[in-house]
């Protein structure tokens, strides 16, 4: 189409210009997936959706940066879209919709630098959570890929040892949370995902356990725990680690979000307790 026909459209108010040399119809909806996939075709060959915009496609939790990034290996500039400049061909990638992304490891190592530690906690258990990648794949490629002079290498090796305890990832963005607490309220380390055998043949994991105390730490998630089989079943899952002798502590939204320093003496509380009674 010539540059006098683009002109008469926007002229008339039938398209708006969102990039150079990228138009939208008058009427289409303003939403995030419009300003990704006007970016990457003003951005051409070689561009791949990456970062914050990367971590926000594949879903990954503790990221809610509107801003749009990219990275190319072009000299492009625009006070829309944010564009890290480096080379992309040996960068791993994988298609999203209509757009090329950065792997979801890589998207954690570039975001490693720019998010708190929290929300990086958050953006790698969403990703081990929904099958995206697993804990030894992000350490494999971190070996491969992170370094001196490579951004985001000091704040996810230490996230990366941080987890180390517990590759399996959490049920809940909850589950998260109450690992932070715990590490805010200075608690003893809770095992995650601690297995208990109930009976021959039904195995549980516990959301996070002190073992030698036998004390049981469960975070109860609107998801996993709504419901009248779910409710049936978690009684019945209490009543059989109480019969083996685990005293269970549950915790809720509320609690762990806005009462963490109770929470905290309730676990403190029970494991004296639970020191004190298993010790005669």
């Amino acid at each position: 189409m010539s540059s006098r026909a683009i002109d008469r459209r926007l002229q008339s108010g039938d398209w708006s210009r969102l990039l150079p040399g990228v138009y939208a119809l008058r009427g289409s909806p303003v939403t995030f997936m419009r300003r990704v996939v006007a970016a990457y075709k003003w951005a051409g060959e070689g561009a791949l959706m990456s970062h914050s915009t990367s971590a926000r496609l594949f879903g990954l939790d503790g990221i809610d940066a509107c801003n749009i990034e990219l990275s190319t290996p072009r000299r492009l500039r625009s006070n829309r879209v944010v564009v890290h400049q480096r080379e992309t061909l040996d960068l791993p990638s994988r298609r999203i919709d209509v757009v090329r992304v950065t792997a979801v490891e890589q998207t954690l190592l570039d975001i490693a630098l720019s998010v708190t530690r929290d929300s990086l906690e958050l953006a790698l258990d969403s990703a081990l959570r929904l099958g995206l990648t697993r804990f030894d794949r992000v350490k494999r490629f971190f070996e491969t890929f992170a370094g001196e002079g490579v951004s985001g290498t000091v704040a996810l090796r230490e996230m990366l040892h941080l987890r180390e305890p517990c590759p399996r990832p959490h049920h809940s963005v909850l589950e998260v949370e109450f690992r932070q607490l715990s590490r805010n309220e200075d608690l003893p380390t809770a095992v995650s995902q601690f297995p208990v055998e109930l009976r021959p043949g039904l195995t549980v994991h516990l959301d996070f356990a002190y073992p030698n105390e036998m004390l049981a730490i469960e975070i109860d998630s609107v998801r996993w725990h709504s419901g009248v089989r779910a409710i049936r079943w978690d009684n019945e899952r209490q009543n059989l680690l109480v019969a083996l002798g685990w005293r269970v502590l549950r915790f809720e939204w509320n609690d762990v979000i806005h009462r963490p320093a109770l929470v905290a003496a309730q676990i403190l509380e029970a494991l004296i307790l639970r020191q004190e009674s298993l010790r005669f």
